[in-house]
């Protein structure tokens, strides 16, 4: 008798579903050994009763038009009545639809991996049809990827599968769609088809420009990503769960989820595609500038790459409404999301900034590292009833606006992105010092002997780990004897930044190339020092240019092409100037603001320093190096500006 007419089935599968909850959650999901007490002030949420208990799972392969087959999930309410039609909400993924559980973890829990802190499968509690989608070459779809990321053949079967989906008896013709990281980024690219039925889409932590975003942020290579990146995709492609994942849970799962009712052999043959996958991890350390070439792609060059602001006219054409998502720790997608909105915004578009690393994991509000509790989904669920649904649940009388200022940990609202503030140089002066007042002296400099061991580690802002649950930057007070220093007195009274500052330095290198790491600490009465937020830059991508991108942007305009390359002058003293990522952080009276920089980040970018290369930091009444920051009034009413 198989197995499943065993009277104990029910209880033994109960109790199997506790350890598998246990076990197995945090190899797709967040670590359950974090700490889960947590400060955050919440953001006014969105409450509605779920209609529903749970879902009802079907597997099929759909065909594109060119004759590739996609593997789809669909998860409907459990309990959906016949002739009841829902809208729709698509997540295509690179990261496997499904995890594959052996017998007898399959018939308890349906698991759809990286989706972070984003539980997706609540979705059809609310009345929503869920669909998960393999992207072509991934999983247990059929054909290759030519790119690392999204290409126009993915971008098209966007359109393919929306047709398909609309068709569905369980329809009502309304679609969204969302995602985490590289899945946001294909609920982005849908809306380049102009698809009539597509009417909303959440990219959540999600990039704008691949190469300031990821590739090269600052113009310096991101080896730790790149090569990182690039074993985590080949062992997915080769149906491996990667080692970066919990082992635990890794044994009960036979890898991506087949479709239902095709072999472990059937995979295989899929699989062997596969192979074919483009990774540019071997390549990417020589295409460095904006218009190199990749070696194993000819002609193919870094800006060729699909990046959203390639086809901001067809997706701001679109007509579809977009909520832009992101945390001020989670790498350079914090600036990402906010170009999004300036540029894509039609009058109905959102914008979400809190204290989160990538994926939203954990809160890193300076000298916090906390498991986060925030609940993405409810908000993401306001958003999809307003525009898929109709319901008038006062979205649209809403600020659209949410942001997070550390170090008060509050929620913070506005309807404009940059918030309204004043523009206040911090200027570096002599013996590690930092004023309000530039220096008058005729001559005056910092020498720095560039640490090529100087990092913040791996798990730094820099870490795209969406199973971490804390970024651990320790006291930065550690770093003194490799870095060059200047502080600021104590503050009499709170001071807020909310923006993105910037950095204007006056240096002589002498290297012709070489690049910067600046922080912005926080100094507390206990002389701990936390990082609030930080930027890099490379020296030879210095040239400013007075025509900005095809985009709009709040920062100083570099193009990154080998073209506009200016190597240092090693005889003299050169100005390079450059953004910081953006930031919300409160500076508590009794507080000191600190600069710090370095040389390098070892663990994470490319070093561009012989041994015993070396600076001056010059700051006299000629040279005012300084950090522009952007600083908001405070008498103001709380959580309003």
């Amino acid at each position: 008798m198989p197995p499943y007419y065993n009277p104990m089935r029910k209880l033994i599968l109960a109790l199997v579903g506790v350890v598998l909850c246990s076990v197995g959650y945090s190899f797709v999901f967040n670590n359950p050994e974090a700490d889960s007490t947590n400060t955050e002030v919440a953001a006014p949420l969105y409450v509605r009763e779920m209609q529903y208990k749970g879902h009802k799972k079907t597997t099929y392969y759909v065909t594109m038009d060119d004759g590739i087959r996609l593997a789809v999930n669909v998860y409907l309410p459990k309990g959906l009545k016949k002739g009841e039609k829902v809208p729709a909400i698509l997540f295509q993924t690179r990261y496997w639809r499904g995890i594959g559980l052996k017998w007898p973890f399959s018939g308890l829990v349906d698991m759809v991996p990286h989706t972070a802190n984003f539980p997706v499968l609540e979705f059809p509690k609310y009345g929503y049809g869920l669909v998960t989608v393999d992207v072509r070459g991934t999983g247990a779809s059929e054909g290759s990827k030519t790119l690392t990321m999204c290409d126009i053949r993915e971008v098209m079967d966007s359109n393919n599968m929306i047709d398909w989906v609309v068709e569905q008896q369980w329809c009502n013709g309304n679609v969204g769609a969302t995602g985490v990281s590289y899945i946001g980024n294909t609920a982005l690219f849908a809306s380049y088809n102009q698809h009539p039925n597509l009417k909303a889409i959440v990219p959540t932590y999600s990039l704008w420009d691949i190469y300031d975003d990821v590739s090269a942020p600052g113009g310096i290579y991101f080896h730790q990503f790149i090569s990182q990146y690039g074993d985590f995709c080949e062992s997915l492609d080769q149906n491996i769960i990667p080692e970066s994942r919990n082992a635990r849970g890794a044994k009960l799962s036979y890898g991506v989820e087949r479709v239902k009712g095709y072999s472990k052999k059937d995979m295989e043959a899929i699989v062997a595609h596969h192979t074919c996958n483009h990774y540019h991890r071997t390549e990417g350390g020589t295409a460095e500038f904006m218009d190199d070439k990749f070696t194993l792609n000819g002609d193919f060059r870094v800006k060729d790459v699909m990046s959203p602001h390639q086809f901001e006219d067809k997706i701001k054409g679109s007509g579809v409404a977009i909520y832009s998502w992101s945390g001020w720790w989670d790498a350079a997608f914090s600036h990402a999301a906010i170009r999004q909105f300036i540029n894509l915004d039609d009058g109905r578009n959102r914008l979400r900034i809190g204290p989160w690393n990538h994926g939203g994991g954990a809160n890193v509000s300076p000298n916090m590292a906390t498991a986060s509790e925030h609940d993405d989904v409810k908000e993401i669920v306001r958003f999809f009833d307003f525009h898929l649904k109709g319901m008038d649940n006062g979205l649209d009388k809403s600020p659209r606006v949410y942001y997070y200022t550390m170090g008060e940990n509050v929620w913070k609202t506005s309807n404009t992105w940059p918030v309204p503030a004043e523009r206040k140089p911090l200027y570096l002066t002599s013996n590690g010092f930092a004023g309000w007042n530039a220096s008058e002296d005729v001559e005056s400099l910092t020498p720095y002997r560039v640490d090529t061991t100087h990092t913040v580690g791996l798990d730094s802002r820099w870490s795209f780990d969406t199973n971490r649950t804390g970024i651990t930057y320790s006291d930065a007070s550690s770093e003194d004897s490799i870095t060059v220093v200047f502080t600021l007195a104590e503050l009499t009274e709170d001071m807020e930044i909310t923006g993105h500052p910037q950095v204007n330095l006056y240096l002589k290198s002498s290297t012709e190339d070489g690049s910067v790491f600046v922080y912005l600490e926080d100094v507390d009465e206990n002389g701990n020092v936390w990082k609030v937020t930080d930027g890099q830059f490379r020296f030879v991508h210095r040239k400013l240019h007075d025509t900005p991108p095809h985009y709009e942007d709040v920062v100083p305009y570099h193009s990154f092409l080998k073209v506009d390359a200016l190597p240092m002058d090693t005889s003299k003293v050169e100005f390079v100037s450059f953004d910081m990522l953006p930031t919300s952080h409160l500076f508590q009276k009794g507080h000191k603001i600190q600069i710090r920089l370095a040389g390098t980040d070892l663990e994470n970018f490319k070093n561009l320093y012989p041994n015993g290369s070396s600076w001056e930091i010059h700051h006299d009444a000629e040279h005012p190096t300084n950090i522009d920051l952007p600083i908001v009034e405070r008498n103001v009413e709380m959580g309003k500006h």
